[in-house]
């Protein structure tokens, strides 16, 4: 590769060798995964210091085209558009309202940003494995970080310039990143808080879901517990809820779209109505859940808003934290 130092431009050397560099990855003459010049190569080959050799890989680095590989040198990370900025996004899982996140997300950042995305389906060990081999190779990283266990040392891995947590936040977690989440502790108590009218027409509010595939935060939990206290109405948070026991005269919160689905079965086979002899919440809003049995009642995070603001936050370089407002969308399941 020549490379020639241009006098009579103001740029400095190590800026003229990583635009040179540059060039070369978009002609198709550096690959991802070439390897670049050591740097003593480098220096020899381009005719400059070892100073100006580092500078412009660290110039390459910074913008995500190389990465550096302890021991083994500096490898070639992007090719192609490389002037779009490339996040890599690690969701809990994919459903229903996690898709209009997602979307919201990815039309409100608009073309100039290509998004990858991975699950890590609560599981502690995939998730450290995704993004350790993300490392390096992307501009942001946004995490959705839905675990009972701590990955807060997972998530220091990533540079917090470049790391925005999404739709939760880990407790007590003190580094300076962007963040766009659900206070699940207050939207639970001041959801239920606006139910109140309603739910005192049961005996009680059963909190039912699968604790082997879903994600329950504690926040939630906690929310709840706050409202049942302060006004006398019992409130339970049963995992592992066998829908066959379900009462009549009760009132249940079914967290996930396959718990909904197994309490409409029984209760149908049963033939009670709901909002008459048992009462119905769910958690999360989806279209279906608008028409299903003549609608469901809802507490649920505004995802698209969620999406929107964290687009904001990437296009702006914002690393600020919010709380996503919440909405309850009242239809007579109660």
């Amino acid at each position: 590769m020549n490379f020639k130092i241009d006098p009579h431009i103001t740029d400095t050397i190590y800026s003229q060798l990583a635009s040179f560099i540059e060039l070369e990855i978009r002609n198709g003459n550096l690959a991802v995964g070439n390897r670049l010049l050591s740097v003593s190569q480098a220096c020899e080959n381009y005719g400059v210091s070892r100073d100006t050799v580092l500078m412009a890989y660290k110039m390459l680095q910074e913008r995500n085209i190389v990465t550096s590989l302890p021991g083994k040198g500096f490898y070639v990370t992007r090719s192609g558009d490389i002037d779009k900025i490339r996040l890599f996004a690690i969701f809990d899982a994919m459903n229903q309202y996690k898709e209009t996140l997602y979307r919201s997300f990815v039309d409100a950042l608009g073309e100039n940003y290509d998004v990858t995305i991975a699950f890590h389906y609560y599981n502690e060990t995939l998730f450290d494995t995704l993004v350790e081999n993300a490392l390096g190779k992307y501009d942001y990283y946004v995490m959705v970080p839905h675990f009972t266990g701590d990955v807060t040392p997972t998530l220091d891995k990533i540079d917090e310039r470049r790391l925005l947590l999404l739709d939760a936040f880990p407790n007590n977690y003190s580094r300076n990143c962007a963040a766009v989440y659900q206070d699940f502790y207050n939207d639970s108590y001041n959801g239920l808080k606006c139910l109140l009218g309603s739910l005192r027409k049961y005996k009680a509010l059963h909190i039912v879901y699968n604790d082997k595939f879903q994600y329950m935060p504690s926040g939630y939990v906690e929310g709840a517990y706050r409202f049942a206290g302060e006004f006398r109405l019992p409130v339970y948070i049963e995992p592992g809820f066998d829908m066959n026991n379900i009462e009549e005269g009760h009132c249940y919160m079914a967290i996930s779209e396959r718990d909904l689905a197994s309490f409409i079965k029984v209760v149908m086979t049963r033939k009670l109505q709901v909002g008459r002899d048992i009462g119905l919440l769910s958690l999360d809003d989806t279209p279906l859940k608008e028409v299903l049995i003549g609608g469901i009642t809802t507490l649920t995070t505004d995802f698209e808003m969620m999406g929107r603001t964290a687009a904001q936050f990437i296009k702006n370089g914002e690393r600020r934290r919010t709380p996503n407002p919440w909405k309850l969308y009242d239809r007579g399941s109660l």
